[in-house]
C-alpha cells in the first residue's frame, strides 16, 4: 500500500477513534505550510506504527497505545487539519505542481465531505481541479457540494461535462446529474417563495424557533403558511418544553440529522421508537408543499399521518424524498435553518437539544388536530 493510502486510511481510522471525544477548544497555534506538512507526515508515520505495534502487544499494553493514538489524531483533527483546510487551496494555487499539496488537498476535500462541510468541499474540488482537471473525485464533489449549496446550474454544467468526459461516479455525482436539472427551477420557485416571505411584516410574519444544542444554536423559520397544522404542533410542543433535553438519535451524513424521540431521554434503546402519545396528518401531499432543500426541517414518521414529534433537518436537497420519486415516502417540510446551517450539518448521534424556544409567533393559539397513535 501507498504512503498515500495508508494516509487515507489512517485519517479514517483516527476520526473514527476520537468521533465520541469531547475536545477542548483552546487557541491553536498557528503554522506555517511546511510546518504543518512535516507534523502531518510525522503524525501518520506514527499512527502506522502504533497501529502495527497493537497487533503484537499484550491486551494490557493497548491501552498505552490507544491513548497515544488518540492524541496525535485528536491533534491532527482539531489542530492539523483546520489550518491545512484554510492554507491548502492557496498553496495548490502557488504551487501546482506540489504533489503533497495535491495529497492533502485530495484527503481535505474527502474530510470536509464526510463532515457535511460542503462550502469547504466546493473550495478545496475547485482548487484540485485548476492543478489536475482530470482528477474524477474532484469533479464530482465539486458536482455535489454546488448541489448541496443550491447553485443548482452550475452542479448540472459540472456533472453533465463529467459524463461527457467519463469521469462520473455512479455512487456520487452520478446520483445527482439528473436531479440537478429539475432543481434549477425547483428553486426559482423556492426562492420566489422566500422573497415574500421576507417581505412579510407584522402578524404575517412566520414563527421561528430556536435549538440550542450541545454543537451550538440553530435557528429554524416555520412554514405555517403550507404546514399550518405541523407547525402548530411544532410550536406547541416546543412551548411545552418536550424538546428540551432529548438527543439527535439517528444522523446519516450526507442526509439529515433527527431528533425529536422522548425515548432518547428517558431510555435510548428505543430512541426512535417514541412519540407525544399522539399522531398528526401528512401536509407533504397538498399541491404548495414545499421541498426538501438544505437545512429543510421535515417530519419524520413510520408511515402516512403517523407524525408526531420527531423531525430532521437535512444536510444538503434530497431528491430521494420528492414525491416524483417517491410518492410512498413523502415527508412534510414544515420549515428551515435560517441561521446555523454549519451547526446542523455538524450535528452528531446523541448531541443535545438543550433547549427549544419559540422566539416568534402570529397572534392565535397553536393548537393541532391530532389523532390517537
Amino acid at each position: 500500500m501507498s504512503f498515500r493510502h495508508h494516509c487515507a486510511a489512517l485519517l479514517a481510522l483516527a476520526l473514527f477513534v476520537i468521533s465520541s471525544v469531547s475536545i477542548a477548544q483552546d487557541a491553536k497555534k498557528e503554522m506555517s505550510w511546511e510546518q504543518l506538512v512535516k507534523v502531518r507526515e510525522e503524525s501518520f508515520a506514527r499512527l502506522k506504527e502504533l497501529q502495527a505495534k497493537a497487533q503484537t502487544v499484550k491486551p494490557a499494553e493497548r491501552n498505552e497505545l490507544a491513548t497515544e493514538f488518540t492524541q496525535i489524531a485528536t491533534r491532527l483533527q482539531e489542530e492539523i487539519f483546520p489550518q491545512l483546510t484554510q492554507q491548502v487551496a492557496g498553496q495548490l494555487e502557488k504551487s501546482p505542481n506540489d504533489k503533497t499539496a495535491l495529497e492533502i488537498a485530495q484527503e481535505v476535500m474527502q474530510y470536509s465531505y464526510s463532515r457535511n462541510d460542503y462550502p469547504t468541499t466546493k473550495r478545496v474540488s475547485a482548487a484540485i481541479l485548476k492543478a489536475d482537471p482530470k482528477n474524477d473525485n474532484a469533479v464530482n464533489f465539486s458536482g455535489i457540494a454546488s448541489f448541496a449549496e443550491h447553485d443548482f446550474e452550475e452542479s448540472n454544467r459540472i456533472l453533465n461535462l463529467a459524463k461527457k468526459n467519463g469521469q462520473l461516479l455512479d455512487n456520487l455525482g452520478g446520483r445527482y446529474l439528473e436531479t440537478s436539472e429539475s432543481y434549477i427551477d425547483y428553486w426559482k420557485k423556492e426562492q420566489a417563495i422566500r422573497a415574500q416571505e421576507d417581505a412579510a411584516e407584522g402578524d404575517k410574519q412566520l414563527p421561528r424557533i430556536k435549538f440550542e444544542t450541545s454543537r451550538g444554536d440553530i435557528v429554524i423559520e416555520l412554514f405555517e403558511n403550507e404546514a399550518p397544522n405541523t407547525v402548530a404542533n411544532f410550536v406547541n410542543l416546543v412551548e411545552k418544553k418536550f424538546y428540551d433535553g432529548l438527543k439527535f438519535h439517528r444522523v446519516l451524513p450526507s442526509f439529515m440529522a433527527q431528533g425529536g424521540c422522548p425515548h432518547s431521554k428517558s431510555n435510548p434503546a428505543l430512541a426512535g421508537q417514541g412519540g407525544p402519545g399522539y399522531n398528526i396528518k401528512c401536509e407533504a401531499y397538498n399541491p404548495n408543499a414545499r421541498r426538501h432543500f438544505s437545512g429543510s426541517l421535515s417530519m419524520a414518521h413510520a408511515g402516512k399521518d403517523t407524525g408526531g414529534s420527531q423531525f430532521f433537518i437535512t444536510h444538503l436537497p434530497t431528491p430521494h424524498l420528492d414525491r416524483e420519486i417517491a410518492p410512498n415516502s413523502v415527508h412534510t417540510v414544515f420549515g428551515r435553518v435560517i441561521e446555523g446551517l454549519d451547526v446542523a450539518r455538524a450535528l452528531k448521534k446523541n448531541d443535545d437539544i438543550i433547549k427549544a424556544t419559540v422566539i416568534r409567533k402570529r397572534n392565535h393559539e397553536y393548537v393541532p388536530e391530532t389523532s390517537p397513535e
